[in-house]
């Protein structure tokens, strides 16, 4: 039986991050000690953003429960979804699916809770930030969000979708963005699959949800992390 079902495409280059890291950070000494995965990557998956702005979120539900469908079918025992923005849809997801669904969001806050850190700035696409899915978690943990502005969540909403359409990773205007918001009381979410694949300095005070997502995929697997 297959452990771990991916749904993946949101988009392409991050899926292929998302499972580099799984393979990297499993404990395993030999290709049969790591974890069977499935990994649908479902590209022509309608806009997220685009479907939140627009509320025309039943475009995307329609596409994405089949796949939840392909992966009962196949019979994997966790789903991981390398897209922040989709887990707007979240609650919908557990009405298409008995299968155990990995809130990365949820689980990105409760990690930033278990450091005991009382603030918080996000940084994803506009259907990510708008829609207040990290806002709900983070409320009900007793964290704070402090606010991003109108420039800069475009800014960020233009490097995320110049990845998408270039592949280009130079995160240098991402990381002088960081530089201003985050501090040692205030931690940086990248909360966008794209922006996962910026080289982001270890001395600015962050977290990546694609991480917290992977480690957790990991552990409901059945594997040790290393």
């Amino acid at each position: 039986m297959y452990k771990l079902g991916v749904i993946g495409g949101m988009g392409p280059l991050a899926t292929v991050s998302f499972y580099e890291r799984v393979v990297l950070n499993t404990a395993a000494k030999c290709d049969n000690e790591h974890i069977d995965m499935v990994v649908l990557s479902h590209a022509s998956m309608p806009d997220r953003t685009k479907c939140i702005i627009e509320n025309k979120g039943g475009e995307f539900l329609e596409v994405i429960k089949k796949d939840f469908k392909i992966l009962e079918d196949i019979g994997v025992e966790a789903v991981a979804i390398p897209c922040n923005t989709s887990h707007y849809f979240f609650d919908e997801f557990k009405k298409f699916t008995n299968l155990r669904i990995i809130n990365m969001i949820e689980e990105t806050i409760l990690e930033v809770k278990k450091r005991g850190i009382k603030e918080i700035a996000v940084f994803g696409t506009l259907g990510t930030l708008n829609s207040g899915v990290y806002e709900k978690y983070a409320g009900e943990n007793g964290i704070l969000v402090k606010e991003v502005s109108a420039e800069d969540k475009q800014a960020v909403m233009d490097i995320i979708y110049n990845i998408k359409e270039t592949n280009n990773l130079d995160g240098s205007r991402f990381v002088d963005m960081l530089k201003r918001y985050c501090n040692p009381q205030t931690i940086g979410i990248i909360a966008c699959t794209e922006l996962s694949l910026l080289d982001i300095p270890r001395d600015i005070n962050t977290i990546d949800a694609l991480d917290v997502l992977v480690k957790r995929s990991i552990e409901l697997s059945g594997a040790k992390v290393k």
